[in-house]
């Protein structure tokens, strides 16, 4: 209780002394090896950054390697320094590093000097749902994203309608680069991972011959609950009866989701909750079905070529608060308004048809992801820090 409040009257004053180390370390000046990872505000070891990361120690790269923690206790490997995000510690890497990569639209405790470079990787993938400036989004929010964008040097893109939709609603400077070169989370889904699928299964213990169905429905701004009524038992009972093997759910809730701690399921032993899971592309990795509803995890998982099925109860009500792109009705997976349809999608689903479909879609959304977006971006790095 004493150390509470002892907190509570020196941190106010910490942090006024941390925005001023922003102009004094300013002056410091950039260490040319050091990269700094941003993932969101101090999130976990995963997503895009978190491959190349590891793609550049598989090169052995001299470089100083930084990553953003929220907290101490969070699994950093240990070829990287973790950092606190909210200290003044951060203040100084962000101001010394040569490069910094972000995955999120938030502002950094940094003033940006004109050697350093910013690279935004984003932490989705376009198609579904409307984002930045062609979504309905607060004032405040755009004004930071804006500001975001002017200080950033290279947008990353996993393809030519990515590209576009950069251009067209992320207010990219004209002076800007654009690399085209894929998403280096989706590399892990065109190589033999069948070693890796299998170190993860036996981690979380799943049983021998259990299939796994992935769902991962994003966040509403609504305020209520009513769009989480997939009735998951249904599925999976489905799912057994079209198949006839054992089946199992994979849920992960998105990190904005307002009833974090009391999500509207109940799990069991059919029906996981894997929402603290740090890396949620290893869960993809291992799933032999997805099912979303506007969330860029069905395109990440369409990478493995496997079935993805879309449930939307909320549609109607969806695109007039949030807004979704014409591309999202074109997206080669069955949408489904109610537990009703869904079953009936399960139970009609084609292999083949759906597999031509999702290839004359790639056609039109022109992704460029082939197993080897790690290797470009570190091969652009390269000549960056060289």
């Amino acid at each position: 209780m004493i150390l509470q409040k002892v907190k509570y009257l020196i941190e106010p004053l910490y942090n006024k002394v941390r925005y001023l180390c922003i102009d004094l370390f300013y002056y410091l000046p950039i260490k040319k090896n050091k990269i700094v990872f941003i993932q969101g505000c101090g999130g976990g070891y995963r997503c895009n950054l978190k491959y190349i990361a590891e793609e550049i120690h598989r090169h052995k790269l001299p470089y100083d390697m930084v990553w953003m923690v929220e907290h101490y206790d969070m699994e950093i490997p240990n070829f990287i320094r973790k950092v606190k995000y909210n200290r003044i510690r951060a203040v100084y890497e962000l101001a010394t590093a040569h490069v910094m990569i972000n995955n999120s639209k938030s502002l950094y405790p940094v003033k940006k000097k004109k050697r350093q470079v910013f690279i935004y990787i984003p932490h989705g993938q376009p198609g579904c749902k409307c984002a930045e400036g062609d979504a309905v989004l607060p004032e405040n929010w755009i004004k930071n994203s804006k500001q975001h964008s002017t200080l950033t040097d290279i947008f990353v893109s996993m393809g030519t309608y990515h590209t576009q939709v950069l251009k067209d609603t992320f207010w990219v400077p004209k002076n800007a680069e654009i690399w085209e070169i894929g998403f280096p989370r989706n590399d892990q889904y065109y190589h033999d991972s069948s070693v890796k699928q299998a170190e993860i299964r036996r981690k979380l213990n799943i049983p021998i011959g259990m299939k796994i169905a992935f769902y991962a429905p994003t966040f509403r701004d609504s305020g209520t609950t009513e769009a989480y009524d997939l009735d998951l038992h249904r599925v999976l009972d489905a799912l057994v009866k079209k198949t006839g093997d054992q089946w199992m759910f994979f849920i992960t809730l998105h990190p904005c989701f307002a009833w974090f701690k009391h999500p509207p399921y109940h799990f069991d032993e059919r029906v996981w909750n894997m929402t603290s899971y740090t890396d949620i592309h290893e869960l993809l990795l291992i799933a032999d079905i997805a099912i979303s509803d506007y969330s860029s995890v069905a395109l990440d998982f369409s990478n493995t070529r496997k079935p993805v099925f879309l449930y939307a109860s909320d549609i109607d009500q969806y695109t007039a608060m949030r807004g979704l792109k014409s591309m999202y009705y074109q997206l080669p997976f069955i949408l489904s308004r109610n537990n009703d349809e869904m079953e009936k999608a399960i139970m009609d689903f084609d292999r083949e048809e759906y597999s031509k479909k999702l290839e004359d879609f790639y056609k039109i959304y022109g992704s460029v992801d082939d197993g080897h977006a790690s290797e470009r971006f570190v091969e652009k790095m390269k000549k960056i820090i060289k």
